[in-house]
């Protein structure tokens, strides 16, 4: 019996010794395996991301069933995975697959995260945010506001001081009809702007918006609105002539003489040495004039406002309404 145990612990051993020698050779094979994805997907990074892509999940998942063996690997795979996932997010977004590269994107920034690559995890939010604001446009041009300000947000939660984002997101509160939130947008968007072009382009926005309210409002009589919506366009270009003269027949409806005497000669300071040109600036001096008891003023100014459009007015409040010279 003693015999019979010592040669069965013998094949046992053998066994044993089989075993792991099988296990060793196929452990090289499957090291060698993710070696030769992880070295195929090095060249396919920048020309074939998709493929890479692939290579590397292969090259991981082989890693993962080496245990420690296969760390090595594994953690020069998880480097480039990121790399690879920017790569084909940003051919999609030049192919204009806008779905797709956010997709893409956001597995990038996951991965990123995942395996601390922060400067991919920076490319890729800047990446998104850029894809975000450029769908919420699409989107505010359907009409689906909604949609487009959840677009905005995703935007701005992954870049705050994004100018373009900012004046993406006034466009959406100007097509809401939000005054309010579309000029505090804008603020956002001069006030993030890194350089002259970015902070021009919110600021003729702003200007466009309200001098086109003012001027509507006022040309109906609602001087009210139309003082306020102007006043808001000077703050975005205070040698705007059309602002100037609109306001200045803003607060001439609402009998604020000296404010609209201030206005109309700043607008003739800067109008161009044209008597037609400069008629529209002279009409409103002479109505602040007349306003204030001043009628030697008013009749000057409104002599020399006796041009187009505004030549039978001014000859009315000459002859009828001041009666100049008599």
């Amino acid at each position: 019996m003693l015999k019979m145990k010592g040669k069965e612990l013998f094949r046992v051993a053998i066994v044993i010794i089989l075993t792991f020698g099988i296990s060793g050779i196929n452990q090289a094979q499957d090291l060698n395996e993710a070696t030769n994805a992880y070295n195929s997907a090095l060249p396919l990074i920048k020309t074939d991301p998709t493929a890479a892509i692939k290579s590397l999940n292969t090259c991981i998942d082989l890693c993962n069933k080496l245990g420690e063996a296969g760390d090595s690997v594994k953690i020069a795979a998880q480097d480039k995975l990121p790399g690879a996932y920017f790569n084909l997010g940003t051919n999609q977004a030049t192919n204009k697959e806008i779905a797709k590269a956010i997709e893409t994107f956001q597995e990038a920034a996951k991965y990123s995260k995942q395996y601390n690559t922060p400067e991919v995890l920076e490319r890729s939010n800047s990446a998104l945010a850029r894809l975000y604001y450029m769908q919420a446009n699409a989107q505010m041009n359907q009409k689906d506001l909604v949609k487009a300000q959840e677009s905005i947000n995703q935007a701005l939660q992954l870049e705050p001081e994004n100018a373009t984002a900012w004046l993406v997101q006034s466009y959406i509160f100007k097509e809401g009809n939000n005054d309010a939130e579309f000029e505090a947008a804008i603020d956002k968007c001069i006030a993030f702007a890194k350089n002259a072009n970015e902070s021009r382009q919110a600021q003729q926005a702003a200007l466009k918006y309200f001098l086109a309210k003012g001027s509507k409002a006022v040309n109906a009589s609602k001087f009210d609105e139309g003082m306020i919506s102007c006043e808001k366009a000077q703050k975005y270009d205070s040698t705007s002539k059309d602002v100037l003269f609109y306001l200045s027949k803003a607060y001439n409806g609402l009998e604020k003489w000296d404010l609209a005497l201030e206005t109309a000669n700043k607008g003739l300071a800067i109008e161009e040495d044209v008597p037609e040109k400069k008629a529209k600036f002279y009409f409103e001096l002479g109505t602040a004039q007349k306003g204030k008891g001043d009628k030697a003023g008013a009749c000057e100014s409104f002599q020399n406002s006796m041009f187009g459009q505004f030549s039978e007015s001014a000859k009315y409040e000459i002859e009828v309404v001041l009666k100049c010279g008599k």
